[in-house]
């Protein structure tokens, strides 16, 4: 490159008085030159002055050194107008350029302004301080120009990588999601072809045992037994893949809504007992339970119970004893479900992997029992979700309790544990109220509750504060007020549309409140509880 066009190299500074500021005067007029010569003799800061009488010699000045500045007349002999300017740019653009002139147009000043001259100084000057003062402005303007320059090449250059690694990221972004659904659809299938074979292998199973097929022996018919119970650990397992699957992706439906404890217990009693027997172990049941209505999604509580049942029972030697027990804790407004067994027990530096994926630390004594260890995992999820924690106390030869929380209907713990499981991307939370009106029959209620908890989402938190008004807690992105609302009133009108003769639902819907998740949950609790507790007193009085 040549010498005359070094961007970006570091050059003399013309506030250091120790520093020689090299000047090229490009003019044929040798009167001219002279006066310019005579203006720069005199001042603190030495001036070296080079002469070119054409814009060619000039250029090859700037071919063999560096300049700190150009002094040029527009006028010569191989160059007239703002060509002289143009070239002597293009040739070195961070160098300054002042335009000697005699010309007194404002319109001719801007032309060379425009052209990238910094400056100009008519000829025949006579005041030397004034052209000194030019000249080295002119140089602290071009040098702060050329670390402008600098600057923004490194932030483009900056921008430029960035730009590429969010593409590259959104690409890998983009393969991981088209990975993850690939994985999810291969669970799903391959689970649904696992299950047609094996619904069919049960149905033999069961007509064999019942005798339907020809008399069986009482060894035979225990034998049948265990293959139909060990088909409904595949079936298990296959929950436990599709489950994880789901939760990892957020796909997972969650339904909360009161629930009798004493009928989720009866629901898996069967089961339960089933695997008990197998086992030979002494199962006893809680049957009294007088607690409360529960606040939780009924299905996956039994997910649960049968998960830390079926642990327990494993954990036990023939004759062991297995106990499941229910609990009302007032003072915290939840329910506690638990299972003791008298079983192996867990060493302490074990009980912090039980709920990790795949860990199963001492939990069984059967050595044909090849369980995937996901149970554990996904039900301390589901406990998460139905807004309690799974809990553990064991020592080591002494046995196991499991035992879980679930908040009761009306409880003050509802909201804020669900705030809890907010987390990013999600940036605010909103509440909205939903209405009847006084006239709706208990069926129209009951219809309205349906479409409520339906409409509801699986990041959402929907509680009915009476027979006619229900709160909807959500996260969102974005303070956006009206989106969830829109959306709430165009489902309602969207499947009112499908109830053919069903009168349409006369739900009245308002956005109460919206908070940052950034603030403390305590807070957003305290605006919630005195939103909540000034709408009562308006019911009262009215």
């Amino acid at each position: 490159m040549p010498l005359g066009k070094m961007s970006n190299s570091p050059h003399p500074s013309a506030a250091d008085s120790d520093s020689v500021l090299s000047v090229l005067v490009v003019e044929d007029n040798d009167l001219d030159f002279l006066q310019v010569s005579k203006n720069l003799r005199h001042g603190r800061k030495r001036i070296s002055l080079s002469h070119a009488t054409s814009l060619g010699a000039a250029l090859q000045e700037l071919d063999l050194r560096y300049f700190d500045v150009i002094l040029t007349d527009l006028s010569l002999p191989d160059s007239s107008g703002l060509e002289t300017v143009t070239r002597l740019k293009a040739k070195c653009d961070d160098v300054p350029i002042l335009v000697l002139t005699g010309l007194d147009d404002e319109a001719v000043e801007w032309e060379i302004l425009h052209a990238g001259a910094q400056d100009f100084l008519p000829k025949g000057l006579a005041n030397s301080s004034w052209t000194r003062k030019a000249i080295e402005h002119a140089v602290q303007r071009q040098q702060s120009i050329n670390e402008m320059s600098r600057v923004t090449e490194e932030l483009q250059a900056s921008h430029r990588l960035l730009r590429e690694q969010a593409e590259l990221r959104e690409q890998d972004n983009r393969k991981l999601e088209r990975m993850h659904q690939t994985a999810h659809e291969f669970l799903a299938k391959a689970s649904h072809d696992i299950r047609n074979p094996l619904t069919v292998i049960k149905e033999h199973v069961s007509i064999v045992r019942e005798g339907l097929a020809g008399r069986i022996n009482l060894e035979q018919a225990a034998m049948l037994e265990k293959a139909l119970i060990r088909a409904d650990d595949v079936n298990n397992k296959l929950d436990d893949l599709l489950d994880s699957s789901k939760l990892d992706s957020g796909l997972l439906d969650i339904c909360r809504r009161p629930c009798d404890v004493r009928e989720i217990i009866d629901s898996v009693r069967e089961t339960i007992e089933q695997r008990a027997a197998m086992r030979n172990v002494n199962l006893e049941i809680q049957s009294q339970i007088e607690t409360p209505i529960a606040y939780c999604d009924g299905q996956k509580v039994c997910r649960v119970l049968v998960c830390l049942a079926v642990n327990a029972i494993n954990a036990c030697s023939d004759s062991g004893n297995v106990r499941i027990w229910v609990r009302y804790d007032e003072p915290d407004q939840h329910i506690r479900i638990g299972v003791n067994d008298d079983g192996i027990g867990i060493q302490p530096r074990q009980r912090d992997q039980l709920a990790a994926r795949f860990a199963r630390p001492g939990l069984t004594t059967d050595p044909d029992d090849k369980l995937l260890g996901l149970g554990l995992s996904i039900a301390a999820r589901f406990c998460r979700l139905n807004l309690g924690e799974l809990h553990v106390e064991s020592e080591p030869g002494m046995g196991s309790i499991f035992w879980f929380s679930l908040p009761v209907v009306g409880s003050g713990q509802i909201f804020p544990r669900w705030l809890e499981l907010q987390s990013a991307p999600m940036q605010y939370v909103q509440l909205l109220s939903f209405h009847l009106n006084d006239q709706c029959t208990p069926a129209e209620k009951r219809d309205s509750e349906l479409l409520l908890t339906f409409l509801t989402e699986n990041h959402e938190l929907l509680i009915q504060a009476s027979d006619a008004q229900w709160w909807l807690a959500t996260s969102s992105i974005f303070p956006n007020v009206d989106a969830r609302l829109k959306k709430a009133t165009d489902d309602i009108a969207r499947l009112t549309e499908v109830r053919a003769a069903n009168p349409a639902f006369d739900i009245g819907i308002q956005t109460r409140g919206i908070w940052s998740l950034q603030s403390p949950i305590k807070e957003i609790d305290a605006a919630y509880q005195q939103i909540v507790q000034d709408d009562r007193s308006t019911a009262t009085i009215d």
